[in-house]
């Protein structure tokens, strides 16, 4: 019986040095692996919302791109307990329109909710580089002011606006990280679309 016991407490270990023994040696990919293992665990939702969140964003990512082709790189899709987001830059109000017409017919979604301004040109478009800093700034903020939640909170930056999208523990998890955004040098304005999990999906422990 102990030799049993020791065997199912080594299976997990197995699995993961598997998982990273057959990972690309990119720097780029080579601990995705052992990332979606400690997103799983940190996430307050159960493997199976996780499961059909995944299955979900695929279908709403193939909607965004039927309906805009143009805005497939553009736009960042989210599934968090059957609600969707939509965040990106677009070039038009119609623009806008088709995509959220688009995400409004996948079915299983609860909601949609996007963030889609149309994208500014000429003097006042907005630098890539700059945004891409300031959302570093933005996760290292949020990462020193809630470090066990950062693996479940995607940080999104259109100019100096931040669009925060994920599901953390409790209310008190979206005020902090929304009040680390806020405070963070650089930031003019948050969209905040953390949420909690409803009872059906949160992990019992």
């Amino acid at each position: 019986m102990r030799g049993a016991q020791s065997a199912y407490r080594l299976i997990p270990l197995v699995i993961i040095s598997l998982l990273l023994s057959s990972a690309p040696t990119s720097k780029a990919f080579a601990f995705t692996p052992y990332r979606l293992l400690v997103e799983a665990i940190r996430s307050p939702e159960r493997p199976a919302s996780q499961a059909r969140d995944k299955a979900l964003n695929l279908k709403l990512r193939k909607a965004v791109a039927l309906a805009s082709p143009e805005s497939t790189l553009a736009v960042s899709s989210y599934v968090r307990g059957n609600h969707a987001y939509l965040v990106g830059w677009v070039s038009s109000d119609q623009d806008r329109e088709k995509l959220e017409d688009a995400a409004h017919t996948v079915e299983g979604l609860i909601s949609v909710a996007i963030y889609l301004p149309v994208k500014p040109t000429g003097d006042a478009a907005p630098s890539r580089t700059d945004e891409l800093e300031l959302k570093a700034k933005v996760v290292a903020a949020i990462a020193l002011a809630d470090r066990t939640q950062r693996a479940n909170i995607s940080v999104e930056v259109l100019g100096t606006h931040v669009i925060l999208v994920g599901v953390v523990n409790s209310a008190s998890d979206i005020q902090i990280a929304g009040q680390a955004t806020r405070d963070t040098s650089g930031v003019s304005g948050m969209t905040n679309f953390l949420t909690v999990p409803l009872g059906r999906d949160r992990k019992r422990f």
